[in-house]
């Protein structure tokens, strides 16, 4: 049965809420009959909501609907209960736009208030999700108590994007790739997510987080779940779920740096902002290839994307040719644009037979290939909600297990100060070491 449906956004005059959740929804609606009203709940309506929010659809009702609310005031949620005594048949979903702080007491609140419904429910829940292994653990304990984890969707926007995606679909979908991608052909893999920002506005937020829980926790491990993971035995979101833990529960961190830039806000502070790791995935597909992960701030260039570099070709084939081809490689671009990219070695047109390779580049831009903008991520996300499709979310056991493996690095408190547009001298003999360099 396809249910009317009603999504209740609280902090939802944040920046969040504004820029990217309500114009997503104003772009589903268009196609969904079944998405019937959105609601926006925070402690005040401000002018610049209004606008935004007022203007996005044509049918007011849809979007431009405004509730008083404190998450911490149980009168308020009294009287949201009177707004879904109207909504009986309705599922209602509930996405926590919040601070993080915030949500232990609001989850409480909201399992009380709904109690008294029967509806369908479903609850989004923002990262980071918890700080630690013992928050997180904390958090999915109290979620349980009054959801269940088919209704939980833990939200990583990462995961929305269409590259991520790709990677998925260009390893199942075509076998010379599945069948290269594995230690016998791969050298190593680099992870890359950095800035040309610092921290800006976010100070007070980013001091008590770090790049450690801010990226590496979550999108980076992400991402190296999608790109490490084995062929799941069906195309359904818990057995898609269950490789990416089986893929995060053989990671080993065996080295990692950490960083802050020169001239960051809070004096004193140890916080890092940049975090470059070298980790092995403990298995048969992937055992003894480097896995290289890199994200931070101020760092001179934004650029997420994932590299697979392939194996040197046979040292016969080096004398041969009197000179070193450049290694193969693979690149799913993120940002700043969405983009695959094989490098590859070609003869160059010399008329010799024998002549020393140069390397060609084959990019396919998916937002060329389609003439149009790609959909937000958090439109596809919010679309798979709308949906019940959970693949693209992370379940207990995998919030869990990430945490597990990168608890070590909040443990270590030494951080290199390094310029601004300069990757940390760290992180570059990290990979020197290894006759190795970043690809950025």
């Amino acid at each position: 049965m396809n249910r009317p449906k009603a999504i209740f956004i609280l902090g939802g005059t944040g920046d969040l809420a504004k820029k990217k959740l309500l114009p997503a929804l104003a772009k589903i609606r268009k196609n969904r009959e079944d998405l019937k009203v959105v609601y926006s709940l925070a402690r005040s309506k401000n002018e610049e909501w209004e606008t935004i929010a007022c203007s996005l659809d044509p049918d007011f009702r849809t979007l431009c609907n405004f509730i008083p609310f404190d998450v911490l005031k149980w009168e308020d949620y009294l009287r949201l209960g009177q707004v879904l005594e109207g909504l009986r048949g309705y599922e209602l979903i509930f996405y926590l736009s919040l601070s993080p702080f915030l949500y232990e007491q609001t989850i409480i609140n909201l399992g009380r208030l709904l109690r008294n419904f029967s509806n369908p429910r479903k609850l989004v829940v923002e990262k980071p999700f918890g700080f630690d292994l013992s928050s997180a653990q904390k958090l999915n304990n109290l979620l349980y108590r009054y959801f269940i984890e088919e209704e939980i969707y833990r939200i990583d926007h990462f995961l929305g994007k269409d590259t991520v995606q790709n990677i998925f679909s260009l390893r199942f979908s075509n076998t010379i790739f599945e069948g290269v991608w594995n230690k016998n052909f791969i050298d190593h893999v680099q992870i890359v997510a950095i800035e040309d920002v610092g921290v800006e506005n976010r100070i007070d937020f980013y001091d008590k987080v770090g790049a450690v829980r801010d990226m590496l926790q979550n999108h980076i491990l992400q991402m190296l779940a999608f790109t490490a993971m084995e062929p799941p035995c069906l195309m359904a979101p818990q057995f898609i779920r269950d490789e990416k833990v089986k893929v995060l529960r053989s990671l080993n961190i065996s080295e990692f740096v950490k960083g802050q830039y020169e001239g960051y806000p809070k004096e004193s502070s140890r916080t890092e902002t940049f975090v470059a790791v070298k980790a092995y995935v403990e298995n048969l597909r992937w055992q003894g290839v480097p896995f290289y992960f890199m994200t931070g701030k101020k760092l001179g260039k934004k650029l997420t994307q994932i590299t697979v570099v392939f194996k040197e070709i046979p040292k016969s084939f080096i004398s041969l040719l009197d000179c070193m081809p450049k290694q193969n490689r693979i690149t799913f671009q993120v940002a700043p644009k969405n983009s695959l990219s094989i490098a590859f070695e070609l003869r160059p047109p010399t008329g010799r037979f024998i002549a020393c390779p140069i390397e060609t580049i084959m990019e396919y831009n998916l937002e060329e290939s389609l003439g149009q903008p790609l959909p937000e991520a958090y439109e596809t996300l919010l679309e798979d909600i709308l949906d019940s499709d959970q693949s693209l979310f992370i379940r207990a056991d995998e919030i869990e297990v990430m945490w597990e493996k990168v608890e070590p690095l909040l443990l270590e408190e030494e951080v290199e100060v390094y310029k601004e547009d300069t990757i940390p001298e760290g992180a570059i003999k990290l990979m020197e070491k290894d006759n190795r360099s970043w690809i950025l």
